[in-house]
């Protein structure tokens, strides 16, 4: 008896690792109110060649315009179709019948951010405010867990995004807006980045522009090693509202730019190369043709969304077509499935994770 006890001891580090690899990383990025249609066809003609929502036609066409979406996309977005889409699963492009959206009623973004992390749908939840999501979420759950727990954070522009974790009675750090950021070690380039924050004018009141979320979680990234981490970004959401289409483009372009800085950094970081799993998606899409500025329930369209894959554990599906249609609030039990932790959304329905 005594000697199977001995064997038994001896295994549990052997059982312990089996039940989920210690080593996974997870990088969350979502970008706010990206509308699938720019996302797989890049550059829409009608809006490009729209003098009220363009400032230089022609400089911008010479920028994003190419005759077929695949080379428009890939102009708009090139690490997403040079790197994303070889390496990982895309999923959400109707024109080939790959449908995600989301399933709240709102189509606005506190509602979809709550609905991706919790993995339910409230339909009490209905604004945008900065209030505290009551219900629980799977970044809270990943935080309970003895492999995780100290290691959350939240980066993101817009000041209602870390109330959708709740993340101060989920004791998960998180900087929005115009706070300061959240790394307990600040590098020289992240203090920098702080006080150039505190130096620009405050152009949207509830949000800074995405050039200091990418700064801000980079550094952290890189300073603090967090296992996991939510990057929210917001300006194109904003450029959308204001109808400036090309600034809304400008803002897809550098968030590409942002994602991939990231990912090559981390790549080139021991403590997260081969180890990190990247998830890109969005809160909610975006009306047709002239409607592109609006969503909400009384814009069709803009319950649109879609989600990327791709580094450790993931499937190289690419582009996917004839599949879904997938649900954001499948997105909390893709994130606690690539975690291997146990969560169930208070409404009590367990969901499956989005393929990968």
């Amino acid at each position: 008896m005594k000697r199977i006890i001995v064997i038994l001891l001896s295994l549990m580090p052997l059982l312990m690792f089996a039940k989920g690899d210690k080593d996974t990383r997870l990088v969350i990025i979502t970008i706010d109110g990206l509308r699938w249609q720019e996302v797989f066809s890049g550059a829409e003609e009608n809006l490009i060649s729209d003098s009220k929502q363009v400032r230089d036609t022609e400089s911008y066409r010479r920028t994003y315009w190419r005759p077929t979406p695949e080379l428009r996309r890939k102009a708009l977005m090139p690490f997403v179709w040079n790197t994303v889409a070889k390496q990982g699963t895309i999923i959400g492009n109707r024109n080939l019948n790959s449908m995600m959206q989301v399933a709240n009623k709102t189509n606005i973004s506190y509602p979809g951010y709550c609905e991706m992390m919790t993995g339910m749908v409230d339909d009490a939840i209905t604004g945008n405010d900065p209030v505290n999501n009551p219900h629980g979420n799977v970044l809270e759950a990943a935080n309970k867990d003895l492999r995780y727990k100290g290691s959350v954070m939240m980066y993101g522009s817009w000041k209602s995004t870390r109330f959708a974790i709740h993340n101060e009675p989920a004791g998960i750090p998180a900087c929005v807006s115009y706070e300061p950021a959240v790394a307990k070690n600040k590098s020289p380039r992240l203090q920098l980045a702080e006080r150039m924050l505190e130096g620009m004018p405050h152009y949207w009141r509830s949000e800074h522009f995405d050039a200091f979320t990418y700064a801000f979680a980079l550094e952290t990234l890189l300073a603090d090693h967090p296992k996991v981490m939510w990057i929210s970004f917001g300006d194109c959401d904003e450029w959308g509202h204001a109808r400036k289409y090309d600034f809304y483009l400008d803002a897809a372009n550098a968030t590409d730019a942002f994602i991939s800085d990231i990912y090559e950094a981390c790549e080139a970081d021991k403590f997260y190369k081969g180890k990190t799993t990247y998830i890109i998606t969005c809160d909610h899409g975006r009306g047709f043709g002239n409607e592109w500025t609006n969503h909400g329930s009384g814009t069709k369209g803009s319950e649109a969304t879609w989600v990327m894959l791709f580094g450790k554990g993931i499937n190289t599906k690419g582009e996917t077509t004839e599949n879904g249609p997938f649900y954001t609030k499948q997105v909390a039990a893709t994130i606690a499935s690539i975690l291997d932790v146990e969560f169930m959304p208070d409404d009590g329905t367990e969901l499956l994770p989005i393929e990968h």
